[in-house]
């Protein structure tokens, strides 16, 4: 919501590359189309004891419509990135020039807050505009592209069979109630990890500043000992995230691959059944691959984003607290 005001004058630019995504997300799913025509037209040839004679037409075929697959896919890449960056820096630029003006319109007892060092405000500027950008960088560059491209596969899975369909969906909530689970422990972490980081940047600039002052009085000891139990606050607190974040990992790649089997077997049992083709083993196993691939990638976004959100919160907090002249 706070960010919308800084996005709406580039709604052209964000009404491209979401034109730009869908086509990409289309053109994503032709390999399942033609790997399974492949197989289809392979297996029929050597039923038929034709071997390599026939084959020729068949692979230039599918050499063309791959090559040309990936030079349209190029091209859209390309569009959608460039826009999606464009939109980035145009955002960056407005969103630091707007922190400059607010800090310039605040009182001195604004900066005489101790909540409000120059470490501390310099920490929130900074990683505030950083995360805010890597908010636009997954919204128009990343996310649309991998949210476009895991719906039409799930909906190509449905068309093609319902029974496929239902068996990749059911993996879904499974994903998402681990990525849920995973930001409510991590929230806490997060918070904490912020505060600890514009402590310590705020001390380091205030070592630096007070260099005469601390060597005067013989305070090196005392200042190398309180940067350092910041340091090993802030440590643990690292490796906590990094811990619960390995856990989660292992987690949704095992239901990722429980998903697999799960596909394999049913499309395994549906050709033994007559109801497919050899092909479309590999078909399903390829779509499928097209919409957890995808999911991963957005679950670990939103992973970033969560952390993308604490630092948000601290810039948007000081550019409208109530110091303004």
């Amino acid at each position: 919501r706070r960010l919308l005001p800084y996005v709406r004058p580039y709604r052209g630019l964000v009404a491209a590359t979401l034109a730009l995504t869908l086509l990409g997300a289309l053109t994503a799913q032709v390999n399942p189309f033609v790997l399974r025509y492949a197989v289809n037209t392979v297996q029929q040839l050597v039923q038929a004891g034709q071997g390599t004679r026939g084959a020729t037409h068949l692979l230039l075929l599918i050499g063309g419509i791959l090559l040309g697959k990936e030079l349209v896919n190029s091209l859209l890449v390309f569009g959608q990135k460039y826009f999606g960056e464009e939109i980035r820096v145009a955002i960056s630029s407005a969103l630091s020039q707007d922190a400059v003006r607010r800090l310039l319109s605040y009182r001195l007892g604004f900066y005489a807050d101790a909540h409000n060092q120059t470490g501390k405000l310099q920490t929130r500027l900074d990683k505030g505009v950083d995360a805010l950008m890597k908010l636009v960088q997954d919204l128009f560059i990343d996310i649309m592209p991998l949210v476009a491209n895991a719906l039409v596969a799930l909906v190509v899975m449905f068309v093609a069979n319902g029974y496929v369909g239902l068996t990749a969906v059911a993996l879904l909530p499974v994903y998402f109630g681990l990525s849920y689970w995973q930001g409510r422990r991590l929230g806490p972490v997060r918070h904490e990890m912020r505060l600890l980081r514009e402590e310590k940047n705020s001390g380091l600039l205030n070592l630096i500043d007070a260099a005469v002052v601390i060597k005067s009085f013989v305070r090196e000891g005392y200042e190398e000992q309180k940067q350092n139990a910041l340091q090993q606050q802030l440590r643990v607190v690292q490796l906590a995230m990094r811990k619960t974040n390995f856990v989660f990992d292992g987690l949704k790649t095992f239901a990722e691959q429980l998903g697999v089997a799960l596909i394999v077997v049913t499309t395994a049992y549906l050709v033994l059944a007559g109801q497919l083709s050899l092909g479309d083993i590999m078909f399903y196993v390829l779509l499928l691959h097209n919409v957890t691939a995808p999911i991963r990638q957005l679950h670990q976004m939103y992973d970033e984003l969560n952390e993308v959100h604490t630092y948000s919160e601290a810039f948007f907090t000081l550019l409208e607290a109530d110091a303004a002249v």
